[in-house]
């Protein structure tokens, strides 16, 4: 993918000061950016980097507009204007529809999912639009997922849990495994009580690499929309995740 800066500014905003016809083709930091990238400062201190920067253009605050001559875009923002030019640079590929012949399938699909190689759907399940369900996925009974999700290989989804449109999860993730729910009888053994709620993750959510969300003892789970969760988190049963939440690598909520 590549973009001129003009066709940059008209899609994403933000002022362009210099050449509307310089080509980008990839994001890059000030160090790293060779011909061709876009490179951002998002503070002033680092503003000597620019003069040795070997990239094609920046993006910077507009009190930072004075620190070079070079081609720039000023935005009040210059990081959050980055992750949008990263996405219009580096589009999500998504495999073809279909569903390998090595696919177990229980359920009935729509002609625009994905099915990887070696994963497994159970019967009644819900998948929505345009889903991605990546090789060695195992989907249980009863699982409802949104339009437009991807499930990179290796995500587990256990019987009845619900997800949201346009989810993103990352491999090794496990949705709905059983809360630590015990009692103690009178001579000290451990007595299993059965987890019997769901996991519920609404719209817009992206759960990392090996993270785990248990579902609940009674109640359900529940993470809301927008959440983002790190890799190597567990989120325990019955725990509350309020929307937009964010939460970074080894975080535990009991």
């Amino acid at each position: 993918m590549e973009f001129s800066l003009g066709e940059l500014v008209v899609r994403l905003g933000g002022e362009l000061v210099g050449d509307p016809t310089v080509i980008v083709r990839q994001v890059a930091s000030l160090e790293a950016a060779g011909e061709g990238d876009l490179a951002f400062l998002s503070n002033p201190k680092f503003g000597a980097a620019l003069s040795t920067s070997m990239a094609s253009a920046f993006i910077l605050a507009p009190k930072a507009a004075g620190l070079t001559e070079r081609t720039r875009i000023l935005t009040p923002d210059p990081y959050l204007y980055f992750a949008r030019v990263a996405q219009l640079l580096n589009p999500v590929i998504r495999p073809p529809s279909g569903v390998h012949v090595r696919a177990v399938v229980a359920s009935s699909l729509p002609a625009s999912v994905s099915v990887g190689p070696n994963a497994v759907i159970g019967e009644n399940c819900v998948i929505g639009e345009n889903c991605v369900i990546g090789p060695g996925c195992l989907i249980g009974s009863g699982v409802s997922i949104g339009a437009d999700s991807l499930l990179h290989a290796g995500v587990k989804i256990y019987d009845g849990c619900v997800i949201g449109a346009r989810a993103v999860l990352h491999s090794g993730a496990v949705i709905g495994a059983d809360g630590l729910g015990f009692a103690r009888d009178a001579d000290r053994h451990w007595v299993k009580i059965p987890q019997i709620g769901r996991v519920i993750i609404g719209d817009d959510v992206e759960i990392g690499a090996n993270t785990t969300v248990d579902r609940g003892a009674l109640d359900d789970t529940l993470i809301g929309n927008g959440v983002k969760l790190d890799n190597l988190i567990h989120v325990a049963h019955n725990c509350r995740v309020g929307d937009d939440t964010i939460m970074a690598a080894m975080a535990g909520l009991a």
